[in-house]
């Protein structure tokens, strides 16, 4: 079982974005240190919620600062970008770093629909323009070169360079969708499972990935908020800022502060969440294991409201008390 980290870039109003940028950085040294498989940021635009435009670029600067960990995006907003740039830029940042590039691909949350306004794209192309890329993509990173015949793109005899270190099932990252497990699995891409959902859903599209993998190797990278402290009291505390702006954001509830209640639990369980000490933690995340079989899990520890010094102890006590469990758990089930 890997551990990554994700960061949404989401923020309090008044918070520094430089500032944030800066947490950002310091956790991922601190995780590349600790033995984490990546870090991955995710995209956004205009709104408050979240304070990263190009993923891309801050990967690239991580990079220097950083020696083995991954560097994924989770996602890129493919409907937002010339497929030839993106291409391009990924390769780019795959070379300067030695290999280390994911490319997670979406399409942009259905609403989203202002946003799109904004790029002056129609909502109802995403999905199109996602497909589209992602098979330019293909070309660029297995073959060299991209011909393509679109609805939305059409380019002849196109050399990309440079060329990245891995070919595209490789490289690339598929967000899940109904309209992406089977060409994940069809193509051995990657699949990256969001937090927000219902796990039922998740579950049917995991189901979906694997069966149209047949004999082709997979991947399974589930993304949770995941929040550690010494004690479940303190992980309580240290969330509760953040956990009362995503019940508001994710289920529009405001959530009356309290803990240990049922509204709590179930506020936790419909958000994807698990917050408590390293025992609490290790097991739902080995229950999660059980219901999901992912390779791969992404934990969310820092986002609007939390606290950076808590944040980088929470890391901590998840390589030093919660990974070696669940890893240690799994090669004896070997």
């Amino acid at each position: 079982m890997r551990f990554s980290l994700f960061y949404n870039c989401d923020i309090t109003p008044g918070t520094s974005v430089r500032e944030l940028y800066r947490e950002i950085e310091a956790q991922a040294v601190l995780a590349d240190q600790l033995g984490f498989d990546a870090i991955y940021l995710a995209e956004h635009h205009f709104e408050v919620y979240g304070r990263q435009p190009a993923p891309l670029i801050s990967l690239s600067r991580i990079s220097g600062l950083t020696r083995r960990i991954g560097l994924g995006t989770a996602v890129v907003e493919a409907p937002y970008y010339q497929p030839l740039r993106l291409a391009e830029d990924a390769a780019l940042l795959d070379v300067l770093s030695g290999g280390r590039v994911r490319l997670g691909i979406g399409s942009g949350a259905r609403n989203k629909a202002a946003e799109f306004a904004k790029f002056g794209i129609s909502i109802e192309e995403k999905t199109g323009r996602t497909l589209e890329t992602i098979e330019i993509l293909r070309q660029a990173y297995d073959l060299g070169t991209v011909d393509f015949d679109g609805d939305y793109y059409r380019f002849t005899d196109v050399e990309i360079c440079p060329r990245p270190f891995r070919n595209a099932n490789d490289l690339i990252w598929l967000a899940a969708s109904d309209s992406t497990v089977e060409l994940a699995g069809k193509h051995g891409y990657r699949l990256l499972v969001p937090r927000v959902g219902a796990a039922e859903r998740h579950r049917e599209w995991i189901d979906r990935y694997r069966a149209a993998l047949q004999d082709r190797p997979g991947w399974v990278a589930l993304l949770r908020f995941v929040y550690v402290a010494e004690t479940a009291r303190d992980a309580e505390e240290q969330t509760r800022r953040t956990f009362a702006r995503y019940a508001q954001y994710d289920c529009g509830i405001a959530w009356d502060g309290r803990t240990g209640t049922r509204e709590y639990r179930d506020l936790m369980k419909q958000m994807n969440m698990v917050i408590g000490s390293p025992d609490e933690v290790a097991e739902q995340l080995q229950q999660w294991h059980d219901a999901f079989g992912f390779d791969e899990i992404i934990c969310q520890v820092y986002a609007a409201g939390s606290e950076h010094a808590a944040s980088l102890r929470a890391i901590e006590l998840l390589a030093r008390e919660v990974m070696p469990r669940l890893q240690s758990a799994a090669a004896e089930r070997r």
